[in-house]
């Protein structure tokens, strides 16, 4: 089975994986990416039956599990800078420093998310092709299984379309970038 290279995981990927109990068999099946944002103030604890759990990746990047990418805050502001307040004001920092991350890698890279403005994102920056669905993750890597609306191929597709529908009618990157 083929490995997902320079897979990126949004924070609310990485706590559903370990709410499912998923985590471990991903990194085995995954070179997995993560911003240094959603790595050191997004994904801090999950909840499962015996109430709420600490999230911990220090030995996931100390066995190199786990790759944390970093952007510079200029870059960073610079790919923030190009998008109106509709986008902007719904984009996270892990999730805007991850979508730089992607553009600007010399490394193809897949981004998994559950965030509607994730797949709207890539679709004004012409790379719908680089979003996954976890649902699409599990399913490829011998893990499929049911999960909720957000996390499926079905709610990357419609958003992933809605960004396209806006791109088309100017709304999403600011005009006039010279």
């Amino acid at each position: 089975m083929k490995r997902f290279r320079f897979l990126l995981l949004d924070a609310n990927v990485v706590i559903k994986l370990f709410e499912l109990g998923l985590w471990e068999h991903v990194l085995d099946k995954c070179d997995v990416l993560l911003s240094r944002t959603v790595v050191e103030t997004e994904v801090q604890f999950y909840f499962d039956d015996e109430g709420q759990q600490v999230i911990d990746l220090s030995d996931d990047v100390a066995a190199r599990s786990v790759t944390i990418v970093d952007v510079e805050l200029t870059e960073l502001k610079q790919f923030c800078g190009r998008f109106d307040p509709t986008y902007l004001d719904a984009l996270d920092a892990g999730e805007a420093e991850s979508l730089a991350y992607l553009e600007s890698s010399p490394d193809p890279c897949l981004i998994c998310s559950s965030d509607a403005i994730v797949f709207r994102t890539l679709a004004q920056l012409a790379r719908s092709e680089q979003g996954l669905a976890l649902e699409e993750v599990l399913g490829k890597i011998g893990l499929g299984r049911e999960l909720p609306q957000q996390f499926t191929r079905s709610f990357r597709e419609r958003w992933t379309k809605q960004g396209e529908q806006e791109r088309i009618r100017g709304i999403g990157l600011k005009q006039n970038l010279t």
